[in-house]
């Protein structure tokens, strides 16, 4: 066999199944085989192999992105898409969404529950007062009286929050499909099988946990329980396959990017 031109790759002249590196002055010991073990179960240069289409209802269709779930045992399939193309919405632009959203609720809550609030903080201060007159040897203020007095103030200004935000969410999702918050970070709300906007009916069942914590919150023993599902409901779509909170659950909506 003929010396090679120049160091590379070439027919090992012992063996036709193997290449062996030439230095450009003498063969040397490092060897390959000429057809990879692995070549069949290779994809380059060929045509990407379709699954039969099953399932074509499921959120699992097309290319998907992957994410690293450690307590699924590695990485594991996570659709953003929907079957007919819509994208669901980032956590991050559902969670600034509902910031923009709780600030206006609460600004136009604390106007209209003024009266109320304005009792609560005579009362707040009338006790913070008293308490540094007691340390200077005056009486004693009465905690549960406060108490009693506070929570009684307070209890209006929590019905017209609820009734606020059930008016704004509702009323929003009816008309724009989506509340100011949503519209400022490009989403909408759909049901989850169609596009479209939003019935009465399917508005109300998503503010349906929303006004049971509420409610709840004032009953002794249960404000605790209360308390956590506030926490939980959007906490849900952090993991949820469809990145659905609770609320999207109960009324069958999801979240998506508004198309341009």
């Amino acid at each position: 066999m003929s010396t090679p031109a120049g160091p590379g790759w070439y027919d090992d002249p012992d063996d036709p199944l193997l290449l062996r590196y030439f230095d450009g002055v003498v063969w040397t010991s490092h060897t390959t085989p000429r057809r990879s073990p692995t070549a069949d179960a290779s994809r380059i240069g060929r045509a990407p192999q379709v699954p039969p289409a099953e399932g074509r209802g499921a959120y699992a269709a097309g290319p998907q992105p992957q994410t690293y779930a450690p307590g699924a045992g590695g990485w594991t399939t996570r659709s953003s898409a929907l079957p007919d193309g819509a994208l669901l919405a980032e956590w991050w632009r559902r969670l600034l969404a509902a910031i923009v959203d709780s600030v206006v609720v609460s600004i136009i809550s604390a106007i209209l529950a003024w009266p109320w609030l304005g009792r609560a903080l005579t009362l707040l201060g009338d006790f913070f007062d008293q308490s540094v007159q007691a340390g200077s040897g005056g009486p004693e203020p009465d905690l549960l009286a406060f108490q009693a007095d506070f929570v009684a103030a307070l209890l209006p200004v929590a019905v017209v929050s609820i009734v606020v935000t059930l008016i704004y969410e509702v009323g929003f999702l009816v008309w724009r499909s989506a509340t100011p918050g949503k519209m400022l970070l490009g989403t909408v709300v759909r049901r989850s099988g169609a596009a479209g906007p939003l019935t009465l009916v399917d508005a109300l069942k998503r503010q349906a946990i929303s006004v049971a914590t509420g409610v709840l919150g004032f009953v002794p023993f249960v404000s605790f329980l209360a308390s956590m599902l506030t926490v939980l409901d959007p906490a849900w779509l952090l993991w949820d396959a469809r990145r659905q909170t609770l609320h999207d659950k109960v009324a069958d909506t999801v979240v998506v990017l508004k198309s341009r």
